[in-house]
């Protein structure tokens, strides 16, 4: 009997940011992706883009297409919905991946959050201009990843109603993603890009709020890690779905 895997984008992408993960593991296991609130048929008008709402959205999935547990992986924010719906229906959850996920810390990227939350320029494709700039920072002086993943999020971002990234930011200043985090018992795989360091800095003591997730770092690759290697994150997740994976 096949196991299920459901696949949650971030903020700006769509159900096409797993497809090549979705053509590979579709083979050996029922495979789902949707548009998050405010990103599919929806995209650029204002909806419920509330933690509520999108983690009813994940609810609705399960009772739609009759699942009654599945593996959920996650893209960045993507991780507040799938982390929110583990800790309420535990039995509905095999496992947990996140790649470039976070949760609320003491950080830079807290820092970051604070100020476009406080500060909102002159207009939102300003506010967005300077917003996808400060999330990408460059790690060093060779570092496409930051300048592919700045320009690819401000054209999507633009795309979007403005409420649904202020929104975003409010929810991971707001919510207490940490206590749901520590409530998980379910395998846990933590992948982020090595050159990631904004996000990375959020999740410093990950070790002490998940102590058993196994967390890897795809080299040559930014936020978005399965979008830049994903043969290599393929291969990792397959690994870590059959308890090969190894911290």
């Amino acid at each position: 009997m096949k196991e299920t895997i459901i696949f949650i984008h971030g903020l700006t992408g769509s159900k096409r940011a797993f497809r090549k993960q979705i053509d590979y593991f579709s083979h050996h296991f029922h495979t789902y992706a949707y548009d998050l609130l405010g990103h599919g048929e929806d995209r650029g008008r204002q909806t419920d883009f509330s933690l509520e709402g999108l983690t009813r959205q994940l609810e609705e999935l399960y009772e739609r297409e009759q699942i009654e547990k599945a593996h959920l992986c996650s893209i960045s924010y993507g991780c507040y919905p799938s982390t929110i719906f583990a800790a309420k229906y535990k039995e509905k959850v095999s496992s947990l991946c996140y790649i470039g996920g976070h949760y609320n810390s003491d950080s830079p990227l807290t820092y970051v959050l604070q100020h476009f939350r406080e500060h909102q320029y002159e207009n939102y494709p300003e506010w967005l201009r300077r917003y996808s700039k400060d999330l990408f920072p460059k790690s060093g002086v060779v570092d496409p990843y930051a300048l592919i993943s700045s320009k690819l999020y401000y054209k999507y971002g633009l795309e979007l109603h403005e409420d649904v990234l202020k929104k975003a930011i409010d929810h991971r200043l707001e919510y207490d993603l940490r206590s749901d985090l520590e409530k998980i018992e379910v395998p846990v795989l933590w992948v982020m890009g090595d050159h990631d360091n904004l996000f990375k800095s959020g999740i410093t003591d990950l070790g002490e709020v998940v102590p058993h997730a196994v967390y890897k770092e795809i080299p040559h690759t930014g936020h978005a890690a399965n979008m830049f290697r994903p043969y290599a994150f393929r291969r990792m997740y397959a690994e870590f779905l059959t308890g090969e994976l190894k911290s």
